[in-house]
């Protein structure tokens, strides 16, 4: 009685030689398929994370604002205000990107007091608002606009803070017709970088609807776009909703990137089909070395055995041992034969030298990257610094709105620097210093700063060059003369600015040290890459230029941009830079490359598959069964032989048995040749 698959000898075969014709079937369809990717596809897809990059970018924007008004409305109850005129003076000193303020009543719609351009805060009039509230406006008078509410502590007022819609961020691509837009949900563009190809009209708007479900890229009709010298191209859109809070909700605008892209964007690797062919020619040779090598004798000669037939003789020396046992006559040692384990090992080579074969060149192939892809990684990185300048002013800007709202009882600060705290977590502690630097009071968690005489005046600094953490603090004298205000700021806020980025994105400041960074790293770890160190030397010196270099042998996509362009972050000289793997870009090359990897693995993890699965369930007991056969025929018939598996063998096993139980005992058995 043998048991059915997968202990018959055949077992092994089958499934790998299906596996493997499977493989070869997707060899042939998918690599051709992911090569013929148009440009149009190839461009929308490397631009997805910079757009999603842009819609944080905006919601921080947005988010500054609501913090920015939050603190001061938080600490209004400090020191009031006499007038509502005077209220809202200082509501504006607090948020310097407002275009115009208006203090209202709760339950009345008409404006306590007026600053800067109309705000249109009919929405909010008569509403009971008991916290920040965002929404997005369009004035019948004017553009869009982002109107953040918020109720002041202490009173029965609602002050509306008017903002205008920016996209934080230049274009990132030059050499086609390309703009980044916000819209809201219906379709309607409120701000646009750029001026968008007529032939993109219909995907603004489908875009825009599609983005309340999440970011993504919808492509037009191939070849409906205008023709870019001599060559039709093909509209797309790159879309991202704007969310804010916690959790994130959206806020009805979305980032769109719309563009027409050329021909010749596409892959440039080979599809290679002929790869395919040969691992199909290898796994023909494969399987019909094992089945007439290996599976074809062992079941002849199980047939036969069971027949009560002469079992012949075999060019597989396992068999051939059994055999002559079974037949009682010297085993033949002149006919050209091959131990089972050999057999095996050629048949399982095959494919497993494909394997390594396409393994390596698919390793060591570096894709062709288009330098759109290219100029998007600079955007990224433009992006990342344009939200980490931002981070940095707000976090001085804070302060200055902190000290001109509080007096000189610098013991009365304990609760409004607690509230300030809770209401910026970009800051890990805040306190107040004397003239030596030491910290008289503070709020959040322990101070790292060592004790020394704090800057003059205001401005952002860094206190050490090594160590265990970066010392990031903003300084602002109070209004005594004495006493300093210091916000140290948290590093890891920093990083994940950074981590939203594609690659390993790092902060480094003018002695190459490191700061912050996407991925793991130790502080103040120096760039030791030539061409790292070239860029950031490029970007501070401001003739940066996005490429592609090699560092420790693999090739990188590097950008860089220095943190300069505001009167607080410019003594600062940070610089952010961006290495990207080029085999990591969502490119056509690296789709192709990456399936003949994977291609590789599965034609190896089959090699190994049919050599393991011979090896242990079937060559290593059918060597054990002959070396037991060549006892029985050197006279051993008191030796039971059991089967060790139910299969093929295990008959084996049994014929031998029974064959061993019907030999008299003092019958000669032939001789050993």
């Amino acid at each position: 009685m043998e048991n059915g698959f997968p202990d018959g000898v055949r077992a092994p075969l089958a499934v790998v030689a299906a596996a493997l014709a499977l493989l070869v079937g997707c060899c042939l369809v998918v690599v051709p398929a992911i090569g013929a990717s148009d440009g149009a596809h190839v461009l929308a897809r490397s631009q997805q994370r910079l757009v999603d990059d842009l819609a944080h970018s905006t919601a921080d924007s947005l988010g500054e604002v609501a913090v920015a008004l939050s603190t001061a409305v938080k600490l209004y109850s400090i020191n009031p205000d006499r007038t509502p005129a005077d209220a809202l003076a200082s509501f504006a000193r607090s948020c310097q990107q407002a275009r115009g303020l208006v203090l209202l009543s709760k339950g009345s719609s008409k404006p306590l007091a007026r600053l800067g351009e109309p705000v249109p805060a009919g929405s909010f009039s008569g509403r009971n608002i008991d916290r920040i509230t965002v929404r997005v406006v369009r004035d019948p008078a004017g553009p869009t606009v982002v109107l953040t509410a918020a109720p002041v502590t202490g009173t029965d007022w609602i002050v509306v803070v008017s903002t205008a819609i920016q996209v934080p961020a230049k274009l990132p691509i030059t050499d086609f017709a390309a703009a980044i837009l916000l819209t809201t949900a219906d379709g309607r563009v409120v701000h646009a970088r750029g001026t968008p190809d007529p032939s993109t009209r219909g995907l603004i708007t489908s875009g825009s609807a599609a983005a309340a479900d999440g970011g993504g890229v919808q492509v037009g009709d191939v070849g409906s776009g205008p023709v870019v010298n001599d060559t039709r191209t093909t509209p797309l859109a790159v879309y991202a909703p704007v969310k804010t809070g916690t959790p994130a909700v959206p806020v009805g605008l979305n980032v769109l990137l719309v563009a027409v892209a050329p021909e010749g964007v596409g892959a440039t690797v080979p599809a290679s089909t002929e790869r395919a062919i040969m691992l199909a020619v290898l796994v023909a040779l494969a399987a019909a070395l094992a089945g007439f090598g290996f599976v074809r004798p062992i079941r002849r000669l199980r047939t036969r055995a069971l027949a009560g037939l002469p079992a012949g003789r075999y060019r597989l020396r396992e068999a051939e041992r059994v055999a002559a046992a079974l037949d009682g006559r010297p085993r033949s040692t002149r006919r050209l034969s091959a131990p089972a384990w050999v057999v095996v090992l050629i048949a399982a080579l095959l494919p497993l030298s494909w394997a390594a074969t396409v393994g390596t060149i698919a390793w060591q192939t570096t894709p062709t990257v288009p330098d759109v892809v290219v100029q998007g990684q600079r955007a990224l990185a433009a992006t990342a610094a344009q939200a980490l300048r931002q981070q940095l002013s707000a976090s001085l800007t804070t302060l200055q709105a902190f000290t001109a709202r509080v007096g000189k009882d610098v013991p009365a600060l304990k609760p409004a620097l607690a509230d300030l705290v809770s209401q910026n977590p970009r800051y890990r502690s805040v306190y107040v210093t004397d003239a030596a630097g030491a910290v008289q009071l503070g709020a959040g968690r322990p101070a790292l700063r060592t004790e020394e005489p704090p800057p003059p005046g205001s401005g952002l600094h860094q206190q050490n060059t090594a160590g265990r953490v970066p010392v990031l603090f903003a300084s602002t004298p109070l209004p005594d003369g004495t006493h300093t205000l210091v916000g140290e700021l948290d590093v890891a806020k920093l990083s994940s600015v950074l981590r939203r980025t594609a690659g390993s994105a790092r902060l480094v400041d003018s002695g190459l040290r490191t700061l912050a960074a996407a991925d793991g790293y130790r502080a103040f770890d120096v760039l030791d890459a030539a061409p790292l160190r070239q860029a950031v030397a490029d970007a501070l010196g401001g003739s940066a230029r996005p490429g592609i270099a090699e560092i420790d042998g693999r090739q990188y996509v590097i950008a860089s941009v220095s943190l300069a362009g505001t009167p607080h972050t410019d003594p600062l000289r940070w610089t952010v830079v961006l290495q990207q793997l080029v085999t990591e870009l969502p490119l056509p090359d690296n789709g192709v490359r990456n399936f003949w990897l994977f291609a590789a693995m599965a034609g190896g993890a089959a090699g190994l598959l049919l050599l393991g699965w011979y090896l242990l369930c079937f060559a290593g007991p059918l060597r054990r069964l002959a070396a037991t056969a060549d006892r029985f025929s050197g006279g051993d018939l008191k030796t039971v032989i059991y089967p060790e598996r139910l299969n093929e063998i295990g008959t084996l096993a049994q014929c031998l048995d029974a064959r061993r139980r019907a030999t008299p005992v003092d019958e000669p058995l032939p001789a050993l040749v």
